[in-house]
């Protein structure tokens, strides 16, 4: 079952066309992107989730307005969330869009800032996740 979200994940990340590849082996939590060129730079967790946030957050704006979808799924995946607690999570964005996208012009970072404060705030998620 672990299969899934990774499948999930990876299928996502590939659907990002852009400059820079991102490139997650989801055993060892890390990744390493490229920005158009030969060399390597490995990320952290965070660094993975803001990357991803940024080159995809119309597709999560669009995912998170209805609590659903590919996105935000893998989305859930580099945040770690359980697979039993992503339909919580999913219910999370959906019910807090506003919250998470107050305006036309926010940023993956402020919404990834909202989406912390969020979490935390949330009984079922509380401490155990952090972004930053």
């Amino acid at each position: 079952m672990k299969l899934l979200p990774s499948i999930a994940l990876t299928a996502a990340l590939g659907l990002s066309a852009s400059a820079c590849t991102v490139s997650i082996d989801p055993s060892s939590g890390s990744s390493a992107t490229t920005g158009g060129s030969s060399s390597a730079v490995f990320m952290n967790r965070q660094e993975q989730t803001a990357e991803f946030a940024r080159v995809n957050l119309e597709a999560l704006r669009n995912d998170m307005v209805t609590g659903q979808g590919e996105y935000l799924r893998a989305l859930a995946v580099l945040l770690t969330i359980e697979a039993r607690h992503q339909p919580a999570f999913f219910a999370l964005t959906r019910d807090k869009f506003n919250v998470l996208f107050p305006s036309d012009s926010t940023t993956s970072a402020e919404m990834l800032v909202a989406l912390q404060r969020e979490l935390r705030a949330d009984p079922r998620f509380g401490q155990r996740l952090t972004l930053n």
